[in-house]
């Protein structure tokens, strides 16, 4: 299979990597209150995502999403303005759209995340982590930011593509926080390109972007392993048994085996070739 951006970019066509937005009807932004499973974990009660690590992993993820969407959409916003030159018409516009669909993302994760927060105590520690980090961020020079904000782009694609194509991480359709991501992730196909688009003409140094991806992959590698734990303790707080949440863990990973095969082997792909091909727009690599 072929690194998902490597077949260029035009303005609305995506990378590739999924459906685009002109291949299937527009999904309108979630605005129902999101509900997460937050009842004590030894109930009888299923989870939202069949099980509690699994359904954990994205709750964590979804808590270190709205400061990353802060981060992306204030680096593109200030290229954007500081390089007229580089930057197009249908670039512009599509940079447009990036941020109206990041923004999207963001406010209805923060919904979701103001619930488990509520419910969970110790969620509201994993927010300001990510807040923290981001704010770190912000005193980089623009071409590591926009390097970063095309590798969180691209490791954000790897894990949609795997949301959209398999069931192997998301399994559950039926709930509320399901149908989130299954909308996040098909908005993220459809402009995953964008962020490269930018890296190629704003950090056009490809170690440059590599170091970015190893430093954007041990990130958000870490912190997820981090606070999946986190709030798994939560659970057990809640009367969870650790060694019922242990073995469904080790069942986690080794069932995921083939979905992290195939991430791994995008982000190798990425890695060899940070943008792929050159694309109409993408100019030098």
């Amino acid at each position: 299979m072929r690194h998902s951006c490597a077949a260029g970019w035009r303005p609305g066509r995506g990378c590739g990597c999924g459906p685009t937005a002109a291949q299937q009807p527009p999904t309108p932004p979630i605005a129902m209150a999101m509900t997460p499973d937050t009842r004590p974990a030894g109930s009888d009660r299923p989870y939202w995502n069949g099980t509690a690590v699994r359904s954990r992993l994205f709750d964590a993820l979804s808590l270190l999403l709205p400061a990353g969407e802060t981060f992306l959409i204030e680096t593109l916003r200030t290229w954007r303005a500081q390089s007229p030159a580089l930057c197009d018409a249908a670039l512009h516009d599509e940079i447009e759209r990036f941020i109206r669909e990041e923004g999207a993302h963001q406010r209805a994760h923060a919904r979701y995340n103001a619930t488990l927060i509520a419910a969970l105590p110790g969620a509201e520690a994993v927010a300001r982590r990510a807040d923290r980090v981001a704010d770190g961020l912000a005193g980089l020079g623009l071409p590591m930011k926009i390097a970063l904000a095309a590798a969180f782009e691209q490791l954000t694609t790897l894990v949609s593509r795997e949301i959209v194509e398999h069931d192997t991480l998301l399994v559950d359709d039926a709930s509320q926080p399901a149908r989130l991501w299954r909308w996040h992730a098909r908005e993220e196909l459809g402009h995953c390109d964008v962020a490269l688009a930018v890296a190629a003409r704003g950090a056009p140094n490809r170690w440059l972007r590599r170091l970015a991806l190893v430093l954007a992959t041990g990130y958000l590698a870490s912190d997820l392993v981090r606070y999946t734990w986190a709030l798994c303790r939560c659970d057990i707080a809640a009367g969870a048994r650790r060694r019922t949440l242990l073995a469904d863990a080790i069942r986690f990973a080794v069932g995921s085996l083939p979905a992290f095969a195939r991430m791994a082997g995008g982000w190798l792909r990425f890695a060899i070739s940070p943008l792929g091909p050159r694309g109409p727009l993408h100019g030098p690599a």
